[in-house]
């Protein structure tokens, strides 16, 4: 693409005059499953490498190091591709959304852990995202949340609570991480709002690098000055930051934001309340860590809360 990125909102091309706009079928929804559980398990595969990464790293700088190779990465493929990079007013906002969706919320659930929260723990907090979400767009993008819509808000935040609270025993020392994990919550809640206001129809390459290179720039300052750039670059580190940042930064928030173009913010962010036990099972799986019954029972419900969520009418 050679010609200068168009105006925000011109890619969106209303109907003609006196033709609705065709309603989602069941078989476009169907068809969108992969991409939706691709979402969950991605972001879920976050809390893991994050736990990983910090065995190597201090917080920031894991989340400089991961925004930083991520938006080279796709900042080359957009050269490769002759794309470019957006400007004025675009990358501001495009920088802006990275800089809450990125660089606030990943930094902050690192730095919550780093201080002893739980993984768990972390995931059950950075699920209440679809209620804040939800509570941000009916004002800011005059949403409608229905009363069916908010039940399974309730119910699948429900499951959650009955997942990852099973065996997590929380001190005093805790505190000061929870404040970090509701930070990242505000991150990734405002973030999505933002996203989906101003930045609806962005590229998935160039776009995407303009707001990874910001978070890099924004956690990069923490990085240096308060944590002197405390990194160990081991043989078991490069794994976990490749993973971070191709798959988690990458695919994962490209994922979502594709899913936000073609949906509310509700209906996506209501995803996110499988990402706990998703982390769960993955913990299980490759860390051994047990299903309990409270696990097993939260799963339940958390699944039947997201399948209400998706499929009742506003």
């Amino acid at each position: 693409m050679t010609s200068p990125s168009p105006p925000l909102g011109s890619e969106e091309r209303p109907a003609p005059t006196g033709v609705p706009a065709p309603a989602a079928r069941p078989a476009g929804r169907l068809a969108e499953l992969p991409a939706r559980a691709a979402l969950v398990v991605v972001w879920s595969s976050g809390f893991l490498s994050g736990t990983l990464g910090l065995r190597y790293a201090a917080p920031y700088t894991f989340a400089a190091l991961r925004f930083a190779l991520a938006g080279l990465v796709l900042l080359a493929v957009a050269g490769i591709r002759r794309q470019r990079l957006p400007r004025g007013r675009r990358l501001l906002h495009l920088a802006v959304a990275g800089v809450l969706v990125q660089a606030v919320q990943f930094s902050s659930i690192y730095a919550g852990m780093d201080l002893g929260v739980p993984s768990g723990l972390a995931a059950l907090i950075i699920a209440l995202y679809p209620l804040t979400a939800s509570l941000l767009a009916v004002p800011l993008l005059h949403e409608r949340v229905s009363a069916g819509q908010l039940l399974g808000l309730v119910l699948g935040l429900g499951g959650v609570a009955l997942a990852v609270t099973e065996g997590i025993e929380l001190s005093l020392n805790c505190l000061p991480g929870l404040g970090f994990l509701a930070l990242g919550l505000l991150g990734i809640s405002a973030g999505t709002v933002y996203q989906k206001r101003f930045c609806g129809r962005m590229d998935p390459v160039s776009g995407n690098a303009v707001q990874l290179l910001a978070a890099s720039l924004v956690v990069l300052v923490p990085a240096l000055l308060a944590e002197g750039w405390d990194v160990h670059f081991t043989a078991a580190y490069w794994p976990v930051l490749l993973w971070s940042a191709l798959v988690n930064s990458i695919v994962g928030v490209g994922l979502l934001y594709r899913l936000l173009q073609r949906h509310g913010t509700s209906q996506v962010s209501s995803l996110f309340q499988l990402v706990p036990m998703s982390t769960a099972g993955l913990g299980a799986l490759l860390l051994g860590q047990r299903l309990g019954p409270l696990t097993l029972a939260g799963l339940v419900l958390a699944t039947a809360g997201t399948l209400l969520t998706h499929h009742v009418r506003r």
